[in-house]
């Protein structure tokens, strides 16, 4: 259970990462291409997180 406690906070901060780009991405819209690229790969981070959490929730 502790690795999966460990995805779990590693996923909070991935999505506050997600959040932080995405303010930063409105707020400066002459640096669109670098803050789409953060958020996009935060993004990826997330979903293999999500998915590592699932393997281990089965057993």
């Amino acid at each position: 259970m502790i690795e999966i406690e460990a995805l779990r906070m590693a996923l909070a901060k991935e999505q506050n990462a997600v959040r932080i780009y995405q303010g930063l991405l409105a707020q400066h819209p002459s640096l669109k291409e670098l803050f789409s690229f953060l958020v996009t790969e935060e993004q990826k981070h997330v979903l293999m997180i999500e998915k590592k959490i699932g393997e281990l929730s089965r057993y």
